[in-house]
């Protein structure tokens, strides 16, 4: 009784502060926000010339012109009275919104756990690993990187903070999630514990399939479960000390890219071996990650396929992940050459870093690597942005500035064009019109809307009163 009472007095407490129909006509009809960015140099789409002195008119969530010149509010059309801002960006260098194919929110290395102590749980828990995630994805945004693709957590943590942020009560970057990567028993992402490894429920929440039949279903239920792609380890792993042979058979990797394409998912593989990278490419994946044994023949059909090379360069230089000076990777790496190669070859290059195997935030230092190894530096800029996008399948969304686009904006005290290294310090960014980040400082990440009636009976059912 005392809880229906409970219910009853808060139901009447909301209702009574609710705001009435008229105002809430009022509110739907509230004018638009509209936001000028005035760039000193305007890099619209990368891959052609930046122009000079411009406007970027942004209402609401979207652009909706591009206009050279510093626009007054009255020049750009819009109607006194409005709720208008205007954004000095003169002396800086205004592009899209960078995007990072290949990051890992749930955690970064750290060696700082000596002992056991109270509290401390190892593995980490989802709730956990949901915090960490909402930590490094704004760090991740204050980097300027305004689209992510998360490739390999739980079944919870990053898939929790993705809905907050598409539901708008977080600012922080849109996130593509593709939940446990998927693995065979014993390979390169199998984290189930030894005793449950059998268990049918344990494998389908860690991703493990052996044949066929048992990848279709993994597959399936990623889908279920609301995974934005699908992401498969087709070899062994510098992480997880299992080598760099294959680890699927072709009929595997045919069964998860096939059931990933009927569902309309995107497909990426983490895959060293140049026999599985081959295997993969002729499934139709769409992505390959890191890929440091790429050989003449696989880079040959990823440039007829249209095979993305995601190429996670940082990945090859992390001492605070294996704590040697000179990691095997380094060696590997620099012994094949795998990006440059694919590079000259006309391969398409997508930006992915692995960051999470490093400090989230440093994701920048990608481009540094990509240009000492020859990538020009515009060539580096198109690929996180036009090229990602394209990847991601979101390019009539995000990847150029231009009218009917989400504005997805950031400025730069530099040229990059001139030096790489002014993408270590991001000055200004906005996700989907909202500022995030200005004058170098990032903006609060919280919104804390109302508790509605409908949403107070969610919480409260008098049904279940007793």
């Amino acid at each position: 009784m005392r809880v229906l009472v409970t219910c009853l007095m808060l139901a009447a407490f909301q209702l009574a502060s609710a705001p009435s129909h008229a105002q809430r006509a009022g509110e739907q009809a509230r004018a638009d926000r509209f936001v000028l960015l005035h760039a000193g140099t305007l890099l619209a789409v990368p891959g052609e010339a930046p122009a000079g002195n411009s406007t970027v008119i942004v209402r609401n969530d979207r652009i909706v012109r591009v206009a050279a010149g510093f626009l007054t509010p009255q020049q750009a059309g819009i109607t006194e009275g409005a709720d208008v801002r205007v954004i000095d960006l003169s002396g800086h260098f205004v592009m899209p919104g960078l995007m990072d194919a290949h990051v890992h929110l749930r955690g970064e290395p750290s060696f700082s756990r000596g002992r056991a102590v109270r509290g401390q749980r190892d593995p980490a828990t989802s709730a956990e690993m949901a915090f960490n995630a909402v930590l490094f994805a704004r760090r991740n945004l204050a980097a300027g990187f305004t689209t992510l693709r998360d490739v390999g957590s739980d079944d919870e943590a990053v898939f929790a903070v993705r809905d907050a942020i598409n539901a708008g009560r977080m600012i922080g970057p849109r996130i593509l999630v593709s939940g446990p990567a998927i693995a065979v028993t014993g390979g390169h992402g199998d984290g189930a514990p030894m005793d449950r490894t059998g268990d049918p429920a344990t494998r389908l929440a860690n991703g493990l399939c052996d044949g066929p039949h048992e990848c279709r279903r993994a597959v399936r239920y990623l889908y279920k479960l609301g995974a934005d792609l699908i992401k498969f380890t087709s070899t062994g792993g510098f992480g997880s000390n299992t080598g760099l042979d294959p680890q699927l058979f072709p009929d595997e990797i045919e069964a998860i890219v096939q059931t990933a394409q009927m569902l309309g998912m995107k497909a990426t593989t983490h895959a060293y071996s140049a026999v599985s990278i081959k295997d993969a490419v002729r499934a139709g994946v769409d992505s390959i990650e890191h890929g440091f044994l790429l050989d003449d023949e696989a880079i040959a059909l990823m440039r007829q396929s249209g095979t993305f090379l995601v190429p996670t360069l940082s990945a090859s230089y992390p001492p605070p992940l294996f704590r040697v000076p000179e990691p095997e990777s380094v060696r590997i790496r620099a012994e094949n050459r795998a990006f440059e190669r694919a590079y000259e070859a006309g391969v398409r290059i997508a930006f992915g870093t692995d960051a999470g195997t490093f400090r989230h935030g440093d994701n920048a230092k990608e481009f540094e690597l990509m240009v000492e190894f020859g990538m020009a530096p515009m060539d580096a800029l198109r690929s996180a942005t036009v090229e990602t996008a394209a990847l991601f399948g979101i390019a009539d969304e995000v990847g150029t500035l231009a009218p009917g686009k989400l504005a997805d904006v950031i400025a730069l005290r530099g040229d990059p064009l001139e030096n790489i290294s002014v993408l270590r310090q991001v000055d200004f960014v906005m996700k989907s019109g909202v500022i995030a980040k200005q004058g170098g400082q990032m903006t609060e990440p919280f919104d804390y809307p109302p508790v509605s009636p409908g949403r107070l009976t969610e919480l409260f059912p008098l049904t279940s009163a007793r």
